[in-house]
């Protein structure tokens, strides 16, 4: 009975230390190319959170070919966090098109670029990464991610976005911010930009932005815990790289955990 312990402690350090080790690589940046809100969430063990309050304002028209235009974000941001950022045709946010079937429901292409990535401390996705979700970047700053956890931002950060060279009608700004693997995440709430020479045929200026998150309760927190961790723990390595793969902040807690488990293994041991 007691070696059964043993071993059963020793199997679940073993998909801790697995989970601990993939999950640390993730600071570096986010590893999808599109925001989905179920995928997220399944990464970040946790729900979205309202209560960080982020919105997002920009000018109402961008000239196609023209300068830069600012794009500001404010609310409550995590102490480090990271992000995913880009900007599709249409006047619909991307995760509303994701919560209907992802890929079935049609990928957009990112346009425009982003500016200045490096002094915010961002980067661009990488290709593969885009790649792998059929995306097609208008340049590389199309889509851009953390480089590793942002620090010190605490109610507003700003970004520059160049318009698209050529007319993309009007344009959905979509953004997604996390904090580490147990903290809430939070998709944006969208907003649109039209372009100075006008709709592209078949679009609509009317937004379709998606709901913003409510503010998560402990009990929505803990069952979001639950429910994705257990399966984690459990799945097999290549699954749990799968799930763990959206995650987008650090594995602070995850590490946590790790550690007490390793003590809780030399207590028993010690007492044998």
């Amino acid at each position: 009975m007691h070696s059964f312990t043993v071993f059963s402690i020793l199997a679940s350090f073993a998909s801790f230390a697995s989970f601990a080790s993939i999950a640390s690589a993730l600071p570096t940046g986010a590893p999808r190319c599109i925001i989905t809100d179920k995928v997220i969430g399944q990464g970040h063990l946790t729900t979205q959170n309202g209560a960080m309050g982020l919105k997002m304002t920009t000018l109402p028209t961008y000239t196609p070919g023209g300068p830069a235009i600012p794009i500001t974000i404010t609310g409550s941001f995590p102490v480090d966090m990271g992000v995913l950022m880009y900007v599709t045709p249409g006047a619909t946010q991307d995760s509303v098109l994701t919560g209907k079937g992802g890929a079935a429901a049609g990928v957009k292409p990112h346009v425009g670029g982003f500016m200045d990535c490096l002094a915010q401390g961002m980067r661009a996705q990488t290709k593969a990464s885009c790649d792998a979700q059929n995306v097609v970047n208008e340049v590389p700053e199309s889509t851009i991610t953390h480089m590793a956890p942002l620090l010190g931002f605490r109610n507003s950060m700003q970004i520059m976005w160049t318009p698209p060279k050529t007319n993309q009608g009007v344009v959905t700004v979509n953004m997604v911010v996390a904090g580490n693997v147990l903290e809430p995440y939070m998709i944006v709430p969208s907003v649109q930009i039209m372009s100075t020479e006008g709709l592209l045929d078949g679009q609509s200026p009317v937004a379709n932005n998606a709901q913003a998150a409510p503010p998560a309760t402990l009990a929505g927190m803990a069952g979001g815990l639950v429910g994705n961790i257990v399966p984690n723990v459990l799945q097999l390595p290549g699954t749990v790289v799968d799930d763990v793969n959206t995650v987008m902040g650090d594995v602070e807690a995850g590490t946590g955990a790790l550690g007490k488990l390793v003590g809780g293994l030399g207590g028993l041991l010690g007492g044998k």
